[in-house]
């Protein structure tokens, strides 16, 4: 068959059945692609329709499609070039296994379980949330979600380690608190109240090793399998893959310029056991959640008994506004809120500590679940982390990298009138560490792929989409990468969009 009649064969409608009961949209797609092209329905190099093309004929999210896409190129069934779009592989894995070296040959002994387990089976064939081998080194310019580690000081850290490893304090090594070191967790509650506005006794902190694992506890004392979650959509892909892992029913709420749209979300699941939600600035859109929004949310909350998961997760860095209460700090909400946040974007991403502020109600059994999943924390880290917050380096730290990032902010916007016109529009940015920019001359997903070809990095929007259907767009990190990187970024971005191939 020559080239161009496997481009005709594959540019129409694509007939791929129904879905199994019970079966992801996602899932099904994947499967039936994967069996068109084995089957030969769909011959090698035929040129599969555009994600768009393929939601509106499924009427699915194109988001859906893409992370069908995605699990087909990164198996190698498909490949992407630029200007020729998606096309089935050439040689097939199936085929490149089977030409290989003969397997090593095992016993075979029968198996009475089904590998992954139903932890594993509920989130279908989804891409990872978190890259699994990430890439070693600083991040490829534009890279979202990324804080700029060489901020960071590095030799007062070490000084600190040093005044922990010492014969006198060889305690410090042995086994710690699961619920965490004492002295972190006052010197959180301190900072909580000074820069949140959240009362809390350090006795209702948790450290933990992240916001994810903090959700994951949450859901497995919270949430049985059916029950309703609410999720913002678009939202953090983590928080909706740890939901469908635990076989929740998850609930995408729609978002407006006020943030979740609460009132859609009681109409739709009035009965949910727990509510999602990044108040401060949500990610990834950067919007916060009104007032009046902030008020139905937490009475909700207590007229059924509900749980909300705040994670506060960036709020520090607000450039040209005065910052964000949280949502814990509002009155009536000590029982119905869990505020979540992370030192890993504030600090570096290896700390890997994060930490709770959890309702009285939650305290023992959340410990006791911590416990059991994953001991506790390095004590180590935690140590010398509480003495960076108690000496006032913390705050020191914080405030020299909120006016470093707020000239990055800047910057990213003049880079963007001087290169990007025509191609991306980007809003006024006056908090965080990325923003949601919206691509005015491509789709995302030729944008993505172009801008990777040329050693840059930006998540397209629909990665955080379930439901919801948004102008095309890219989220795009700004704050680990000085002017001069942007520039010369912003630069390559634009050569890359405007290039024909």
């Amino acid at each position: 068959m020559t080239e161009a009649s496997t481009t005709r064969s594959s540019r129409g409608a694509l007939a791929l059945g129904a879905p199994d009961r019970g079966e992801t949209l996602q899932r099904w797609l994947y499967r039936s692609l994967r069996q068109a092209i084995l089957d030969g329905r769909l011959p090698e190099g035929a040129l599969l329709p555009g994600t768009r093309a393929l939601a509106q004929q499924y009427t699915m999210a194109r988001g859906t499609v893409q992370l069908a896409y995605d699990q087909l190129l990164s198996e190698g069934y498909l490949q992407a070039r630029h200007g020729s779009g998606t096309r089935v592989s050439r040689v097939l894995p199936d085929a490149s296994l089977q030409a290989g070296p003969a397997p090593v040959r095992v016993l075979e002994v029968p198996m009475r379980f089904e590998p992954g387990g139903p932890w594993l089976r509920n989130i279908g064939d989804q891409a990872p949330a978190f890259p699994l081998r990430p890439g070693s080194g600083l991040p490829p310019t534009f890279h979202p979600h990324r804080c700029d580690v060489r901020g960071f000081p590095i030799d007062l850290w070490r000084r600190l380690h040093g005044r922990h490893l010492r014969t006198s304090k060889l305690a410090i090594l042995s086994e710690n608190e699961a619920a965490g070191l004492a002295a972190l967790r006052a010197a959180i509650a301190r900072h909580l109240d000074l820069a949140r506005g959240v009362s809390v006794s350090p006795d209702q902190i948790v450290v933990l090793g992240s916001v994810q694992q903090a959700l994951d506890i949450c859901l497995r004392l919270l949430v049985a399998p059916g029950d309703a979650v609410w999720m913002e959509d678009p939202g953090y892909p983590g928080a909706r893959q740890a939901m469908h892992a635990h076989g929740a029913r998850v609930v995408d709420v729609a978002l407006d310029g006020d943030g979740m749209r609460v009132h859609d979300a009681i109409a739709c699941a009035p009965d949910a056991r727990l509510a999602y939600v990044t108040p401060a600035r949500q990610a990834p859109l950067g919007m916060a959640l009104s007032p009046e929004r902030r008020l139905a949310l937490l009475q909700w909350a207590r007229t059924h008994g509900a749980i909300v998961f705040e994670d506060d997760y960036d709020s520090e860095y607000r450039f040209s506004a005065k910052p964000v209460p949280a949502l814990r700090s509002m009155e009536g909400a000590e029982s119905h809120v869990v505020l979540a946040g992370t030192f890993s974007k504030l600090l570096f991403p290896a700390i890997r500590l994060a930490f709770v502020a959890l309702p009285w109600q939650l305290v023992d059994p959340f410990i006791r679940a911590a416990s059991l999943a994953a001991r506790n924390a390095n004590a180590l880290s935690q140590a010398v982390l509480a003495d960076f917050i108690d000496d006032g380096h913390f705050d020191r730290h914080v405030r020299r990298m909120r006016r470093v990032y707020a000239g990055r902010a800047a910057a990213f916007e003049q880079a963007a009138q001087r290169h990007w016109s025509g191609l991306i529009e980007v809003p006024a940015v006056t908090a965080g560490l990325d923003v949601v920019t919206r691509l005015v001359a491509h789709e995302e997903r030729d944008a993505w792929q172009r801008l990777n070809a040329a050693g840059l990095t930006a998540f397209p929007l629909a990665r955080y989409c379930a439901q919801a259907q948004l102008p095309p767009s890219l989220v795009m990190g700004f704050a680990a990468f000085d002017e001069a990187a942007i520039d010369a970024g912003a630069k390559a971005v634009a050569a890359a969009l405007r290039s024909r191939t």
